[in-house]
C-alpha cells in the first residue's frame, strides 16, 4: 500500500460550498443565482461545451479559436445556465437550461428538429444519449405541486416524451445508462435503477444524503457517493450495498472514475481516494489542499485532478500509485469534470475561461490556450502561461 501524506483542508471556499449543499437540500432545491459550469465533449476538431452565460459554445480544440456559439432561447424571461455535460450525436447536440428546456442543434450550432423542448423544472445534469432516446432529469418541477423532480425518455427526433418516471426530490445527477437500465440520484436521499425501454422502476436504494453525482456503472456495480459523506457500491442487478467506504470527511459531488480494478472517487474533502473496487479498501488517497468537485480523468498514463481552492486552485498530475508528478496552478476555482483527448485535457474555471492543456508522457503540464467566453478568440499564445 501507499501511504501519501494528509494534510488538514482549511479553505474557506469549501466551507462555503458545503454550507451553500446544505442549504440547497434542505429549502427548496434551487439555485438563487445560476451560472453554470458545464464539462466539455470532443467531437471530431471541436470541443463543444455550455458557458458561464448559458450559451453553448463550439471551439477549436487544437487552438481554441471560436467555430460557433448558440444560444439558448427561453420562453420567459428566466435566468440562463448550463450544468450538464452536452450530449453529442453524429449530427446533433442535445443540451439541458436551466431554464427548464432541452434543447438540440446541429454541429453548426444551428436549432434543429424539435429546437428546444420545456421540460417543467431546471435542468441541471448533462442528458444521456442512447440509441434515439435522450435521457435527461430535472430539478423540482413546481407545475407538478409535489416537490419532486423527474427523469424523462425523449424521442431524439422528434421531441416526443416516450415515459416521465417521478422521483423523490429534484434530480441533479446526470442518468447513467448501462445494459438498459437508467440509473441516477435524487435530492431525496435514493439511488433509482429504471428501465430504458419504458421507465418502470426495478430498485431503489436509500442513502444518507442527497446524491447529485452521476453514478458510474462498471463490472456489475454502481458506484456513487452521496451527501451523508459515504461511498457506495451498490449490485446493479438487486441495488443491494456490496460494499460502503466512510472515511471521507465531507460529500462526494462528482462521479467516480475507474481503472482497471480501482475505483477514484473524488470527494470535497479534497481527497481522491483509491478503493479496490470488489472490496472498497482503500489503496491510497491523494489530498490536495482544495475541494474536488469535478470529476478527475486519465492523460498520458496518468490522473489528472481539478482542485478548486480559490487562488491556489491546481490541475495535479498524480501517478496510479497516489504519488504526485506535477501540477499546473490554474488561479480560479475549477467545478467542471476534466475531459481528455490525446494528449490534451480541457475545463472551464470560474473566471469565465476555457482552457487546455497538454501533459507529456513525464507528466509536466503546458497551457495550449485560454478562451475567455466574453471574448471571440483565445488569448495570444505569448502570454505569461499558467504552466
Amino acid at each position: 500500500m501507499t501511504r501519501v501524506r494528509v494534510r488538514s483542508l482549511k479553505n474557506a471556499n469549501v466551507v462555503a460550498l458545503a454550507f451553500l449543499l446544505i442549504l440547497l437540500t434542505v429549502a427548496c432545491s434551487r439555485i438563487s443565482t445560476p451560472e453554470g459550469w458545464s464539462a466539455g465533449v470532443v467531437k471530431d476538431d471541436a470541443l463543444i461545451i455550455g458557458t458561464a452565460e448559458g450559451s453553448l459554445l463550439a471551439v477549436d480544440k487544437i487552438n481554441g479559436s471560436t467555430l460557433w456559439r448558440a444560444e439558448l432561447q427561453a420562453l420567459e424571461d428566466v435566468d440562463q445556465a448550463i450544468y450538464g455535460k452536452p450530449a453529442v450525436a453524429d449530427d446533433a447536440v442535445y443540451v439541458g437550461g436551466y431554464n427548464g428546456s432541452l434543447y438540440v442543434f446541429d454541429l453548426q450550432g444551428q436549432e434543429t428538429k424539435w429546437g428546444n423542448q420545456p421540460m417543467g423544472g431546471p435542468i441541471v445534469g448533462g442528458p444521456a444519449l442512447v440509441d434515439d432516446l435522450v435521457i435527461v432529469g430535472t430539478a423540482v418541477e413546481e407545475s407538478q405541486d409535489d416537490g419532486k423532480g423527474a427523469v424523462y425518455a425523449i424521442d431524439a427526433e422528434s421531441g416526443d416524451t416516450v415515459w416521465r418516471f417521478p422521483a423523490e426530490g429534484g434530480v441533479w445527477s446526470s442518468p447513467t445508462v448501462a445494459d438498459g437500465v437508467v440509473y441516477f440520484g435524487t435530492l431525496g436521499q435514493t439511488v433509482f435503477a429504471v428501465s430504458l425501454e419504458d421507465g418502470s422502476e426495478l430498485w431503489r436504494r436509500n442513502t444518507g444524503g442527497a446524491v447529485v453525482a452521476s453514478p458510474l456503472v462498471v463490472g456489475g456495480r454502481v458506484y456513487v457517493g452521496a451527501f451523508d459523506s459515504v461511498f457506495y457500491a451498490l449490485d446493479a442487478q438487486t441495488g443491494d450495498v456490496d460494499w460502503k467506504f466512510t472515511e471521507s470527511e465531507r460529500w462526494y459531488w462528482t462521479q467516480a472514475l475507474a481503472a482497471g480494478n480501482t475505483i477514484f472517487a473524488p470527494s470535497l474533502d479534497g481527497n481522491l481516494y483509491a478503493l479496490d473496487a470488489n472490496t472498497g479498501v482503500k489503496l491510497w488517497a491523494f489530498e490536495s489542499e482544495g475541494a474536488i468537485v469535478g470529476s478527475p480523468t486519465i492523460v498520458s498514463g496518468m490522473l489528472a485532478i481539478p482542485v478548486s481552492d480559490g487562488s491556489n486552485s491546481k490541475v495535479h498530475l498524480v501517478e496510479f500509485n497516489g504519488s504526485q508528478k506535477d501540477s499546473c496552478r490554474i488561479g480560479e476555482n475549477i467545478f467542471t469534470t476534466l475531459v481528455a483527448d490525446g494528449d490534451l485535457i480541457y475545463f472551464a474555471a470560474t473566471d469565465k475561461s476555457i482552457r487546455a492543456l497538454s501533459i507529456s508522457g513525464n507528466g509536466n503540464p503546458d497551457e495550449e490556450w485560454v478562451y475567455l467566453t466574453d471574448k471571440d478568440d483565445p488569448l495570444p499564445r505569448d502570454r505569461a502561461k499558467a504552466c
